[in-house]
């Protein structure tokens, strides 16, 4: 009886797969060497901690997101309900027709429902979740717009701003940073600690074997998409408090970034393989990318164009790595 010879380990071979494993640290150190040379001002303190505001609603965005490809699904409607809860809340709170709390909580149940729709739709009516999602991002986003007539919506509740946006803790740290990893440490422990992350891990990798283990799957991806929603809420919030109103036209960005950071983060896009360390890292690249070209001048086009190559590299490694672990 023959055994199969395990494939040697040259030090090219190890070297390639340290490259391919740890790919999120790589590009983020490669840009911010990049950058640091041709504008030194990027790793100024300041400059730093703006990438991190900047990119807090992008991570929590990515937060929810990263649930959602771990399922193997796809969540496109996400700028659309964070645009939706932007105007809900400013149309709540305008001229004292409800106070905050109440206004917040009411616009949280809706962005819940709007996340349970996508999920329920989705499994119920069994259609691909890029499809529904593809749909719902339109019907958001067009309520916003009907809701507002496509004018943006003052919000003049002053600790508002400040609270999600504009405020600094000790005077340093930017509000919407503490809340992103506030996030982040519930989102890594909900993901590697509970039986939800564990069951959508599992449904990710084999549905069929979660089946037979007896894991409601129908149950599970609707209460992802649900928590999606919420994310996609305080993504909204940050949002609206940045701008000190509801934009109908706000997060057009937001899916595109969050699921390239999410992506960029080595969770891997067919399902099964997710992490939350690696979506803070994949944002974090985003998020240097924006600066980075913002600071070299680089028109909005030039942006999107050097941002899909990134995405298209990381799929590439990520294939790489799934090649050598076979």
């Amino acid at each position: 009886m023959q055994t199969q010879a395990n494939p040697v380990q040259t030090p090219k071979t190890t070297f390639m797969k340290l490259i391919i494993k740890y790919r999120t640290i790589m590009i983020l150190l490669v840009l911010v060497v990049i950058f640091t040379s041709l504008k030194p001002v990027f790793i100024h303190p300041s400059n730093l901690l703006s990438i991190m505001k900047n990119m807090s609603y992008v991570l929590i965005a990515g937060l929810g997101m990263t649930f959602i490809i771990t399922l193997g699904g796809l969540d496109l409607s996400v700028g659309s309900i964070a645009a939706f809860v932007g105007v809900g809340f400013a149309m709540l709170v305008r001229g004292g027709l409800m106070p905050a709390i109440p206004a917040g909580l009411l616009v949280m149940l809706a962005a819940l429902f709007l996340g349970f729709f996508n999920g329920f739709v989705s499994v119920k009516g069994k259609i691909e979740p890029f499809l529904v999602t593809l749909a719902t991002m339109n019907i958001f986003r067009g309520l916003a717009l009907t809701l507002t007539t496509g004018r943006p919506v003052p919000i003049v509740i002053p600790y508002f701003a400040n609270l999600f946006g504009n405020g600094r803790v000790f005077g340093i740290i930017p509000t919407p940073v503490i809340i992103s990893m506030v996030v982040f440490a519930v989102s890594w422990f909900l993901f590697t600690h509970t039986k939800f992350g564990f069951y959508v891990r599992s449904i990710g990798g084999n549905p069929e074997a979660a089946r037979v283990a007896g894991i409601d799957i129908s149950l599970v991806k609707i209460a992802a998409y649900t928590l999606s929603g919420l994310y996609a809420f305080i993504s909204g919030l940050i949002l609206a408090a940045l701008m000190n109103s509801g934009l109908p036209g706000a997060g057009t960005d937001l899916a595109l970034d969050s699921i390239s950071g999410v992506i960029l983060g080595g969770t891997a896009i067919s399902g099964g393989v997710g992490s939350i360390w690696g979506t803070l890292g994949g944002c974090l690249i985003i998020a240097a990318l924006n600066s980075g070209m913002a600071l070299l001048g680089a028109q909005f086009h030039v942006q999107i164009l050097v941002k899909g190559l990134v995405i298209i590299l990381a799929v590439l490694m990520d294939n790489a790595f799934k090649s050598r672990q076979k």
